[in-house]
């Protein structure tokens, strides 16, 4: 067997040109068998039959196909111990006796897939009207400790045959040229120095502090499209990473592979600090629905798609976006268009603010209508937060992107509410042990309600030590929030605060 270590819930394999994208990932390789021969004889070697055993959870996303001498292969496997075995018979149908030459297997991306080829090696003849038969398999490794993340892997196996005159090629295995760096991407860390866990038992009523969760959990309940995310909660001490001269925080590895990271302090400011880009009101005015948008439509509008139409920027998105231009355009080849959720579905007709007001949830999310917004329901309500963006309209991205609104000028935004709540936070609680606890208060993305009087949008108050609403026209710190892309690699580190994962840019 060769190959690399771990794989996951779904990996993706096509044996020789290959090509695996994020998003339960594609391992693609054909493998071709080519030789020479003279020109009074007749060589024709080619591919016969390939049959395929599943074993566990494994399975064939499309059925094998192969032509002369290229094959094509589309696996899937979820779990530990799963394993497609394809077993492979080539023909010589020439009347040349051929011999394998050498066996030629490149890899390069992520070390965790483990592959292997049994049953030929180098030295191997096939004799005129003979056939070999041998197997390629693609498996989960058992000894898997986590459940790695759509890891990108390329395999390229080519089996060079030559005319048989009698020579003798001292048998060998296959020659594995891995051109991976040498470094790992960001998430093969993440994964590699966490052991996650399902957070299926966790009672999100309770604070990280209160029920002592801790590191790095996984979910594919409430997210986008189901797709299975990685976040950190509790008092991490190993989500660090130094990035175009700033630190960050991780907050979690993306439904698309792409790593969400939160503004720490600048790189000659002490690590462990939490420091802001400046303060900005949310908006500059806070008397119709209008505003509670992250970008906005129009006051005084009759209907909810134009109150919520994405036409201007708000007080604080011109600020995030100065500060983008400022500091990471430069770094943009680096930054991923995955989306921020500024979540402006309402909540439901029956939402009480609590059972002493006087007044209920119209659910109308227009001109000065009493409305509160969907984080209201999950966070306040029913303590169910969730990772996925209800409305697409409220999914800000830019231009460039295949989802949300495209209404972004840069990939950059703020946490959402809901994140605060997996990393430990809940509404009107106190929690002084979880990683986003720090010396500042700081604006979210997140939308809490029209009162009647004002707009309220959800804050980090308190040292980050609670979530609550504040009025959208108070001066409140900036940690702006971005995604890297699920490529990136690492230079170095584990995480920690003296030892940050240093991003390679270069």
């Amino acid at each position: 067997m060769y190959g690399n270590k771990k794989t996951k819930i779904i990996i993706v394999m096509l044996i020789i040109v290959v090509f695996m994208a994020v998003g339960y990932a594609i391992l693609s390789t054909n493998l071709n068998i080519q030789g020479t021969s003279n020109l009074t004889d007749s060589w024709g070697i080619r591919i016969s039959s390939v049959e395929s055993t599943p074993t566990g959870r494994a399975y064939n996303i499309s059925d094998p196909t192969y032509s002369n001498t290229t094959m094509t292969f589309n696996v899937g496997v979820k779990e530990p111990g799963d394993k497609m075995t394809f077993t492979v018979t080539v023909q010589n149908y020439g009347t040349l006796d051929a011999i394998l030459d050498n066996i030629d297997a490149s890899s390069s991306g992520s070390y965790v897939i483990k592959y292997g080829i049994d049953g030929i090696q180098e030295g191997t003849r096939l004799l005129a009207g003979e056939s070999i038969t041998f197997t390629i398999t693609t498996e989960f490794d058992i000894n898997a400790e986590s459940l790695p993340l759509e890891p990108i892997k390329e395999l390229t196996v080519t089996l060079n045959y030559i005319q048989d005159d009698g020579q003798v090629i001292t048998p060998s295995d296959p020659n594995i040229d891995n051109n991976d760096t040498g470094q790992p991407t960001l998430i093969n860390a993440i994964l590699r120095d966490n052991q996650a866990q399902s957070d299926a038992n966790i009672d999100f009523g309770k604070t990280s502090e209160e029920d002592g969760t801790k590191g790095l959990y996984y979910t594919s309940e409430n997210t986008e499209d189901n797709k299975t995310t990685y976040y950190f909660r509790g008092a991490v001490e190993n989500n660090y990473v130094e990035f175009a001269g700033f630190y960050w925080r991780i907050i979690r590895i993306n439904e698309d592979g792409s790593i969400r990271l939160m503004y720490q302090t600048k790189t000659d400011d002490i690590i462990e600090n939490i420091s802001s880009v400046g303060s900005s009101k949310f908006n500059e005015n806070f008397d119709d629905n209008t505003y509670v948008g992250y970008m906005y439509g129009t006051p005084d509008s009759q209907t909810y798609s134009e109150t919520h139409a994405n036409v201007n920027s708000s007080a604080i998105k011109s600020v995030v976006d100065a500060w983008y231009e400022e500091n990471l355009l430069s770094y943009a080849l680096y930054i991923a268009d995955s989306g921020f959720c500024g979540d402006r579905s309402v909540a439901s007709e029956d939402g009480l603010w609590n059972s002493s007001d006087a007044y209920y949830d119209t659910a109308l999310g227009y001109k000065n209508n009493i409305t509160h917004y969907g984080a209201y329901n999950r966070l306040v309500n029913n303590k169910t937060p969730q990772f996925g963006c209800p409305q697409e309209n409220d999914l800000y991205t830019t231009s460039n992107s295949n989802k949300g609104n495209k209404a972004l000028l840069y990939p950059i935004g703020l946490i959402t509410t809901d994140e605060l709540a997996y990393a430990g936070a809940v509404y009107q609680k106190y929690n002084t042990s979880y990683y986003l606890y720090g010396l500042i208060p700081y604006w979210t993305m997140s939308p809490l309600r029209f009162n009647g009087t004002g707009i309220v949008v959800w804050e980090v108050f308190n040292q980050g030590s609670m979530i609550d609403g504040n009025y959208a026209n108070v001066k409140v710190s900036i940690r702006p929030v971005i995604n890297l892309k699920a490529n990136i690699e690492i230079v170095s580190g584990n995480g920690t605060s003296g030892n940050p994962y240093v991003i390679k840019t270069n």
